[in-house]
Formats: structure tokens, C-alpha cells, sequence
């Protein structure tokens, strides 16, 4: 079966040889099957990686004949990813078609995905895990389940502290985030979640100061 860039007269980039096209290929599945991982449509992890791999804009159309799946399929998968602020429309002077493209920043990706991810996961987890503590802080259930329930509210509530300091940096900041990274000591982790070293004197820690 013949690759569908070549035989698609819209596909951007379909210049780079059948070699290129290979490299792109693997990439393209690879984020496929890495999406049924995550929990997401495989199409949807598709397009996207198409879209940022090739770093050009594309029509439906042509994401259509390089996937080979249905016209429905890629508008419903575009729509969710312009829903999760890492693909946008694009429309070009003198052209009626609308294109696509993926965003080029991997910072701005992580950050986006990152905060899409929080809502639809770990901010109910939290939710629940939150009422559940409460409801057995008011006598319901013997203090044992309790004693499980916090441990997990407290490691949630950690990992949701993170979450939201991670999302509010700008790509100036990363130079700091990796010191954070290579930090040999710690601070301890407080009330608040608070898990920066100590005496770190970066744009993280006067983002963030102590109460």
C-alpha cells in the first residue's frame, strides 16, 4: 500500500524523501499507541505529533489522506486538541481553507497539557479523596481506613502544589527549575506542600515566600 504523504498532494513537507517520511512515520505511531497509554484517542495523539513533527500547517483534509481515517474523525480529534490550547487554526490571506498548527514551545506544551491533565484527573481525585476525609473526620468509619484515606489526600495535595507551581513558570524560569532539579538538599516538605530547598533564592522561591 503506498504511503498516503505521497499520494496526498496536500501534505506539507512531503518533499524530505521517502527516508524523512519513515522517521516521521515512527514518531506519528509511536505517539498513537503512547496515547491509548495516557487514555486518550490514538487519533488525537496522532494528529498531534503529524502536526508538530512536520512544524507546518496542515488542512483537514490533508491530515485526513496521511491518517487514511474518516473526515468526522479528524474534526472531532482537532477540536479537543485546540480544546487543550496545543493545536491551532490558522487562516491564511486570500485562502478559504482553514489550516492547522501545533505548538512549536515545548514549555508551552508541557504547561498546557500539564493543567488539562490536573482538571480532568487529579482535581477530582483531590475532590473526592478531600470529602472522604472529612466524612471520616466527622465519625464515619473506623480511624484505620482514615489513617489511609489522609496518607493519600496528603500525597495528592503534594503532587497537586507541584501541578500548579510547575504551571505558573515561564520558559525564562527553567534555568531554575533544573538547579531545583540538581539540588542535593532538600528542605523539609511543610503544611502548605512546600517543597522547595531551603535559602533558594531563584524567581521559584520569590514567586513563591514563605508565610
Amino acid at each position: 500500500m503506498n504511503d498516503p504523504v505521497a499520494t496526498c498532494p496536500e501534505a506539507p513537507g512531503s518533499g524530505g524523501g521517502p527516508e524523512s517520511w519513515d522517521l516521521v512515520r515512527g514518531f506519528v505511531e509511536h505517539w498513537g499507541v503512547m496515547a491509548r497509554s495516557w487514555g486518550i484517542n490514538a487519533t488525537m495523539g496522532e494528529l498531534f505529533a503529524l502536526l508538530y513533527i512536520t512544524g507546518s500547517d496542515w488542512t483537514a483534509e490533508a491530515l485526513r489522506g496521511r491518517l487514511q481515517i474518516s473526515r468526522g474523525n479528524v474534526s472531532m480529534n482537532l477540536r479537543e486538541l485546540m480544546g487543550w490550547g496545543v493545536v491551532h487554526k490558522v487562516h491564511r490571506q486570500g485562502q478559504r481553507r482553514e489550516f492547522y498548527r501545533a505548538e512549536a514551545d515545548v514549555w508551552t506544551l508541557f504547561r498546557r497539557i500539564l493543567a488539562e491533565r490536573k482538571r480532568r484527573e487529579l482535581d477530582p481525585t483531590l475532590a473526592v479523596l478531600d470529602r472522604t476525609a472529612r466524612d471520616f473526620s466527622e465519625g464515619q468509619g473506623p480511624p484505620v481506613l482514615r489513617e489511609r484515606v489522609v496518607a493519600l489526600q496528603q500525597f495528592f495535595a503534594l503532587i497537586n502544589t507541584l501541578a500548579e507551581r510547575l504551571a505558573t513558570l515561564e520558559p525564562d524560569d527553567r534555568n531554575d527549575l533544573q538547579r531545583l532539579v540538581e539540588s542535593p538538599s532538600p528542605g523539609p516538605v511543610d503544611g502548605r506542600g512546600e517543597i522547595f530547598p531551603k535559602n533558594h533564592s531563584s524567581a521559584l522561591a520569590r514567586r513563591h515566600p514563605a508565610d
